[in-house]
């Protein structure tokens, strides 16, 4: 039986790389472009899930969230940006994976 789950990412512009976290499961990637950095950090999450469920241990492995700490940073930057003239590129998502 599969299941959905919803999970956010984060994604900043850093120099030449874009950033990926997922929130609920603190998982970081990133990628040369915007959809190769999503791309990536939906391939890491399903990744991780299906390792979480093959060792039996999801219960203790899902989720395991960001800390507070860093999505607030996020949140800080994204805020920043909406007051600049020439903003940083930082985008939030919302996916579903099947597990």
């Amino acid at each position: 039986m599969s299941q959905d789950l919803l999970y956010h990412g984060l994604i900043s512009k850093e120099e030449d790389r874009y950033c990926a976290l997922c929130v609920e499961f603190n998982i970081a990637t990133e990628g040369e472009t915007l959809d190769e950095a999503k791309k990536n950090l939906k391939e890491a999450v399903e990744g991780y899930l299906e390792v979480a469920m093959e060792m039996g241990e999801h219960a203790e492995l899902i989720p395991r969230p960001a800390p507070e700490s860093l999505i607030k940073e996020y949140e800080m930057s994204f805020q920043q940006a909406l007051t600049q003239q020439t903003p940083t590129e930082l985008y939030v998502f919302g996916e579903i994976v099947y597990v």
